[in-house]
């Protein structure tokens, strides 16, 4: 376990994917205001899907309480790409994204990931200044996101 400034990175165990999961879905709420279960069907079993090969799942506590959540997914050998970023909505502000990120940007590198890919809302000006203010250059926009990278 890794200590940030008060926040443990560990990886998802099972036991926790229903607290991360809700995290997730929170956030989906607040910023579309609905959930579609259909379009998150990897949310259904977090810990199977992303421990396979090049995966990996983290969550942020501050004790025993799950607070974010980050994952990497193989985009190809020396690419990673960073998904599911979510904080709970009282610990936002905080700098706790930023931390997260910073986490996973660490593991990429340990499993060998020389470049980081992400996709996020072009609607979200928060989570796009994020990435931009913590190295990430804009390589696409589509009518709903724009793609983002990073070289480690």
């Amino acid at each position: 376990m890794k200590t940030i400034a008060g926040v443990n990175f560990t990886k998802i165990t099972e036991q926790q994917q229903t607290a991360a999961k809700d995290i997730i879905l929170e956030g989906f709420k607040e910023h579309f205001g609905f959930i579609d279960h259909t379009m998150n069907p990897d949310l259904n079993s977090i810990y199977r899907h992303y421990n396979k090969n090049g995966n990996a799942f983290y969550v942020g506590k501050i004790e025993d309480w799950i607070i974010c959540t980050g994952a990497i997914t193989k985009e190809s050998k020396s690419i990673a790409r960073i998904e599911r970023m979510s904080v709970k909505k009282e610990y936002r502000r905080q700098g706790i994204a930023r931390k997260m990120l910073f986490h996973l940007e660490r593991q990429a590198e340990k499993m060998g990931y020389s470049k980081i890919v992400m996709e996020t809302n072009k609607e979200w000006p928060s989570a796009i200044n994020l990435y931009k203010t913590n190295g990430y250059t804009p390589f696409r926009r589509d009518n709903q996101r724009i793609h983002m990278l990073k070289q480690l």
